[in-house]
């Protein structure tokens, strides 16, 4: 039984295969594939294929009613041969065909009635043959015709009514031909259209009124063109574009509202046009796009309010534009959703403290090959989810302590590339990235001092306040035992110079003491400094991340906060100027309290003079009503 179920099972392909003809292989669905030295339509069955594929082959010509005994068949494929010759009725004769493809073969023409027949035909594909024209009735019989290619030919000019009875068609493929113009009435009947491609040709311009009928239309192909220049509103009546190609032609200014009333855009593309400048009102409400590409341009900067309609876009690449010098504050004002953002390989100099400030899902942030010399504090306040960020080949030469404080989630930060001026103010950063060396991918490939020279190509990661000469010599300690008893402190510091300024990373939370500390773990005495602790004793805030020098021994009378700077601000303890100072502070006392005393005399005598003045005017008032 067993036996008899696979003798059945392999009954019907020994059938076909005894009418396979040689350099064939035909299979039960009806399909049959022909390769090799075959010069003419192979003799198959007519009654059991269904789809002919001939790839490879010698055929040079296929003569009139080639396809007719086959009844049954739907799609036809000639592929990668030498086919130079179609008879003017080589496809009369099969009216039922489906599919048509010939592609890559010699055709140049085409019989103007050669597709009479094929009423039927919903797939037609000449791509990436030498057709160099196309008769206007070449396609006049195809009113069920779905998908168009005529891609990758040497078209040059289209008559304006050779698409005009294809009114089914959704996928019209132009791209990789010559077309130096488009009619404007080219595809006015072409209501169903969703898909149009023309990248690849040489257009220069593009007619007012080219897509006013195309109002179904998803995808629009224009890239790779020598485009100059755009009619405003062009694109206005495709309210459901969904992806819009304009990059790499020759335009250097875009009409303003140009992508206005284009609500289900996705995919936008603009990049490698020489742009100039671009106009304030230039996109429209965009709540659906996802992806935006502009760069290789020549902009020097961008409208604030250029991206402020994209609420939901993902990707932006804004980059290789190497004129770009600037960027609005509010640029990335209304972009919640954006998780990239390529600015690299441009010419920006400095950024905007509030530029990313709204990018609260920014993962990834390219800000490589600028000319970036240093970055605000604050600018990654609100990039708690950056993962990735790229400031390699810049010009930076420090970076605030804390400027990475906020970025939590950071994975793979590049450093590498920049001119690092290795002085006093390094100290910060390079104690973070002494701290966090596993979040630097190429701190091996050059995170090092450009100058000075005598610290040049020293890497960040190990400077030390005695390499660039930040503390001071010969500072001597005394404490008494009391510290130990808990007793009051008594401290005397003494150094031979002064410093008036100590670096912090977080001046807002930085108290610092000098004197009298009642704690004695806040002094740590070594042979020739004395460190003094954070004040607040949390390693979390990393105010001075580990310690800071304080160099002189003056009583501290005041401090003051400035751009992340602690200014202490002391005077001598003793000596003349301590002496004349106070006895200035006492005459400057004591000539107070006289003028003090004299004005209040002053007042005192006034107010008298007023009152007897007031007696007198009231005698003589008396004395005149008297005599009335």
């Amino acid at each position: 039984m067993w036996f008899t179920f696979v003798l059945l099972q392999l009954l019907p392909q020994f059938a076909l295969g005894a009418r396979c003809p040689n350099r064939c292989v035909c299979d039960i669905k009806g399909s049959a594939i022909c390769t090799g030295d075959i010069t003419d339509i192979p003799p198959l069955d007519p009654t059991t294929t269904f789809q002919l594929v001939l790839n490879d082959t010698n055929i040079k010509i296929l003569k009139d009613r080639s396809f007719q005994p086959f009844s049954l068949l739907l799609r036809l494929m000639i592929i990668n041969s030498p086919l130079d010759t179609i008879q003017p009725e080589a496809f009369h004769g099969a009216p039922q065909l489906l599919s048509i493809k010939l592609s890559l073969t010699a055709l140049s023409v085409f019989p103007p009635k050669v597709f009479s027949e094929q009423r039927n035909l919903e797939q037609l594909q000449l791509d990436g043959n030498r057709i160099t024209s196309i008769s206007s009735d070449l396609f006049e019989a195809m009113v069920n015709l779905t998908e168009l290619n005529l891609s990758k030919n040497r078209i040059s000019q289209l008559d304006a009514n050779v698409f005009q009875g294809l009114t089914k068609l959704n996928y019209l493929n132009l791209a990789d031909n010559q077309l130096r113009n488009l009619p404007r009435t080219l595809f006015h009947n072409l209501l169903q259209l969703r898909s149009l491609m023309l990248s690849s040709n040489q257009l220069e311009t593009l007619e007012s009124g080219s897509f006013d009928h195309l109002s179904n239309l998803l995808i629009l192909m224009l890239h790779k063109n020598k485009i100059r220049e755009i009619p405003p509103r062009l694109f206005w009546p495709l309210p459901f574009l969904s992806t819009l190609f304009m990059s790499a032609n020759q335009l250097r200014y875009i009409p303003a509202e140009s992508f206005y009333y284009l609500p289900n855009l996705i995919k936008l593309t603009i990049f490698k046009n020489p742009l100039i400048s671009l106009p304030y009102q230039l996109m429209g409400h965009m709540p659906r796009l996802q992806e935006l590409y502009l760069y290789e341009t020549n902009l020097s900067t961008v409208p604030w309010n250029l991206f402020a309609n994209m609420t939901n876009l993902v990707t932006l690449n804004l980059h290789f534009n190497n004129k770009l010098t600037s960027l609005p504050k509010n640029l990335f004002c209304c972009l919640p959703k954006l998780k990239k953002l390529s600015l690299k390989y441009n010419n920006l100099q400095e950024l905007d403290p509030e530029l990313f400030s709204n990018l609260a899902s920014l993962r990834a942030l390219m800000l490589n090959e600028n000319k970036l010399e240093s970055l605000p504090s604050a600018i990654f306040r609100n990039s708690s989810r950056l993962e990735t960020l790229d400031l390699n080949n810049n010009h930076l030469r420090y970076l605030p302590g804390d400027v990475f404080l906020h970025a939590i989630a950071l994975k793979d930060l590049s450093l590498s590339g920049n001119k690092w001026i290795c002085d006093c103010s390094i100290l910060d950063i390079a104690e973070w990235i002494r701290e966090n060396p596993e979040l630097i991918s190429d701190l091996d490939k050059g995170v090092t001092c450009y100058e000075p020279y005598r610290l040049e190509h020293h890497p960040l990661q190990t400077l030390t306040y005695e390499e660039l000469h930040c503390g001071v010599l010969q500072t001597t300690f005394i404490a008494t035992s009391a510290i130990t008893t808990g007793a009051p402190a008594t401290t005397t510091l003494q150094t031979s110079t002064a410093t008036t300024s100590t670096r912090a990373t977080n001046a807002a939370n930085a108290t610092t003491t000098a004197t009298t500390p009642t704690d004695a773990s806040l002094l740590f005495p070594t042979s020739e400094h004395i460190y003094v602790k954070q004040g607040n004793g949390n390693d979390n805030g990393l105010v001075f991340y580990d310690t800071i020098v304080l160099d002189n021994g003056p009583e501290i009378v005041h401090n003051n906060h400035f751009n992340a700077w602690v200014y202490l601000w002391t005077v001598p303890s003793t000596g003349p100027y301590s002496g004349f100072m106070m006895a200035l502070y006492i005459v400057l006392l004591v000539s107070g309290v006289v003028l003090i005393v004299i004005i209040l005399y002053a007042l005192y005598r006034l107010h008298k003079v007023i009152l007897l003045s007031g007696e007198v005017a009231m005698g003589e008032n008396q004395r005149i009503l008297t005599r009335i």
